[in-house]
């Protein structure tokens, strides 16, 4: 006959015995990193989240310090810290959760965030520490810090797109006036040479000042992108074919690879003014006989694919302070220009959700020395 309370007939033994498979399944199926520590910082228990966040298996961490999962100066100072607490009894942490870094089994760094109680059993003193992954929340929050600096950016460029629009329409008519003035001064000093220098000075600079006009108000305008299927290979070639012959004493070359290109989705007339701009700005300092590499491939960033469009030349390449700043409105090298090239790139490529930048050693064709600019599209 079956007793009217089960329950009744357990022992102490057996009712410790419930309870600590009870608590211990309800620490494993924890989605927090749990660990508790004693007096000694030793780990007395850690949960199976544990191997999750930090790749050690709890088993392995049973008896060992908890700066085991600390990296430096945490991972030395931790023993000093128990004792002052134990000392002082002053609170510094405990009770309050905070933002540290955790070390993994692997050497890397992980951001934690960690909140540490305290706990009497009986005569001894633990500490429990539950710990939560912050990698993902970084990054989402510095997503989002990132986008509102873009819409800022967006928002700025476009009230100076506005005011350049209007400047460069006021100025084109004064400008052509200038000219005009400039053509007739020019007839009417045929004998005298060095006037008639000063003129073509004047006239080139009238010029340079309405290019730097269009081309802070092109920078500055709101990206329209008429986007179709186009494949980046062959926007290479054609792009090379109509500027090669305006470089053809030159007699620089393209040298083109392309492991496989499936039409991508993207504005070819933009697109091919990044491409344009990358193949002149190496044409300018390549020597007679330069080679340009161009190569492509498919690229893969976590569940996403890209194709990575890699522009290489035998020239003198890129210093530190050039990589560093070559995406800036306003930096150049040239004794011509404004700039704005690359800056302009940039944002066009940026448009079609990709990325451009200065490529390491991995992204330079095995032939090329000079300097490396990556793009990469969304497929």
């Amino acid at each position: 006959m079956l007793p009217t309370n089960p329950g009744a007939s357990d022992s102490p033994e057996d009712r410790d015995t419930v309870n600590s498979a009870l608590l211990d399944a309800i620490l494993n199926t924890a989605i927090d990193a749990i660990v508790t520590i004693d007096d000694r910082g030793m780990i007395l228990h850690a949960n199976r989240a544990v191997e999750k966040l930090f790749g050690h298996r709890p088993s392995e961490l049973i008896g060992c310090n908890v700066s085991k999962l600390m990296p430096e100066p945490d991972h030395s100072r931790h023993d000093e810290y128990l004792r002052q607490y134990s000392k002082t009894g002053k609170r510094n942490i405990i009770g309050i959760g905070r933002q540290v870094l955790g070390l993994r089994v692997d050497g890397s760094l992980i951001p934690i965030d960690l909140a540490i109680s305290e706990v009497r059993v009986g005569e001894r003193t633990l500490f429990t520490g539950i710990m939560r992954d912050m990698t993902e929340r970084q990054q989402t929050e510095a997503d989002l810090r990132a986008a509102q600096l873009k819409l800022i950016q967006n928002e700025r460029l476009a009230a100076i797109g506005q005011m350049m629009t209007g400047l460069a329409h006021e100025s084109r008519n004064a400008l052509q006036r200038s000219r005009a003035c400039l053509d007739m001064l020019d007839l009417d000093l045929e004998s005298a040479p060095d006037q008639r220098d000063l003129v073509r000075r004047t006239r080139s600079a009238l010029v340079e000042l309405q290019t730097l006009y269009e081309e802070v108000r092109g920078y500055a305008a709101p990206i329209q992108l008429g986007k179709s299927q186009h494949n980046i290979a062959e926007l290479c070639q054609q792009t090379w074919e109509n500027i090669q012959e305006q470089w053809k004493p030159l007699q620089i070359k393209l040298h083109l690879e392309c492991e496989r290109c499936p039409p991508l989705s993207f504005d070819a007339t933009r697109i091919g003014q990044v491409i344009r701009n990358i193949y002149e700005n190496s044409i300018a300092v390549l020597a007679t006989g330069g080679v340009i590499f161009t190569t492509c491939r498919i690229v893969q960033y976590g569940r996403n694919n890209y194709i990575q469009v890699s522009f290489s030349d035998d020239g003198p390449g890129l210093n530190d302070e050039q990589k560093a700043h070559i995406f800036e409105p306003f930096f150049t090298t040239k004794t011509k220009g404004t700039g704005l090239g690359m800056a302009i790139c940039q944002r066009i490529v940026e448009a079609h959700a990709g990325r451009i930048f200065v490529g390491e050693q991995e992204h330079r064709h095995p032939k090329a020395k000079g300097a490396v600019i990556v793009m990469e599209l969304p497929i």
